[in-house]
């Protein structure tokens, strides 16, 4: 049996991709060849590939070839993929290979809906392993693209075609992040964060517009995922942030960006958590003392969750 471990388009900026892979790695005995997510159809060789993380940019390339042998855990269909990811074809693919492992809710639900059997796994990157990525990175409180996406704060009811755009991130750290958002954000995190802890901050992000190669992205993932294994506390509107911090037992505080909330179903209990909303309402004493009580230690939901995806691979 020969492995295969997912790669992105060549132009994807979203590291948190590549973390995801590095937590499917753990589970493979060797990586025998790297295979595009979004071409999965086009596998010509027998391989085995765990098919974790968010699924797809190109539904119209799916279901996989009859040459990929799948393992289904930590799977996100997307919003805007489902018609095509459970039309008549996908949904024979499904029950073929069930039980499904979804990364949330929403994709159990959407699959017990077609008649599939799966079930509610959490995200391979809650079984990352701290001593594998902390290095000699200095305890630091981290700040990661939070609220970082152009719609996490426009006014309720605008309208935004961001599905048409490309790269929303690009477009928007060029155009948008000088202006109303960065305002905003700033004032968000102001209310919320202690002064400081705001003052000794390191700002970093889990996008990347400069490397071109698949392999300076995973390793700029294994470089993120030491800051976060060595971090004091992280705050973030990411998941790929959150989840590796719970992973590494790294406390986080997760800013809910209260978008595309499909892909949060089931996870967002995970973290402590603040919504814009609550930010907004909750006087700022109040709000500064439960967010300095949720910096101290996470939750321990994710616990069994970690345990039943790793015994999963030993079945």
């Amino acid at each position: 049996m020969k492995y295969g471990l997912l790669k992105y388009r060549d132009k994807e900026s979203n590291i948190g991709d590549y973390i995801q892979s590095l937590a499917a790695k753990r589970f493979l005995p060797q990586v025998d060849k790297f295979v595009s997510r979004e071409k999965l159809d086009k596998v010509s060789e027998d391989l085995y590939i765990i098919l974790n993380g968010w699924f797809m940019h190109h539904p119209e390339n799916w279901p996989p070839s009859e040459h990929v042998t799948p393992k289904f855990i930590s799977f996100h269909i997307n919003n805007h993929a489902k018609r095509l990811m459970t039309n008549e074809k996908s949904i024979d693919y499904y029950k073929k290979h069930e039980p499904i492992g979804c990364r949330d809710k929403f994709t159990e639900k959407l699959l017990k809906d077609k008649g599939a059997e799966a079930y509610f796994s959490g995200c391979l990157t809650l079984t990352l392993e701290k001593e594998e990525y902390l290095k000699d990175e200095k305890a630091e409180v981290i700040f990661c693209d939070i609220l970082s996406h152009k719609n996490d704060v426009i006014n309720e009811g605008q309208k935004i075609p961001w599905k048409k755009i490309r790269n929303p991130h690009k477009i928007f750290i060029k155009k948008v992040k000088k202006k109303l958002f960065k305002k905003k954000t700033r004032k968000l995190i102001k209310k919320l964060v202690p002064n400081q802890l705001r003052k000794n901050a390191i700002y970093i992000s889990n996008q990347n517009f400069q490397a071109t190669t698949h392999e300076e992205k995973f390793e700029i993932a294994k470089s993120l995922l030491a800051k976060y294994a060595a971090a004091k506390l992280v705050v973030t509107s990411r998941i790929h942030v959150a989840l590796p911090c719970l992973a590494f037992g790294t406390p986080v505080v997760f800013i809910h960006p209260e978008r595309d909330t499909s892909r949060l179903s089931g996870l967002i209990e995970l973290f402590h958590t603040f919504t814009i909303k609550q930010i907004e309402e909750t006087p700022e004493d109040e709000l500064q003392k439960q967010f300095l009580k949720a910096s101290i230690k996470n939750k321990e939901v994710h616990l069994k969750l970690r345990d039943d995806i790793i015994k999963s691979f030993s079945k």
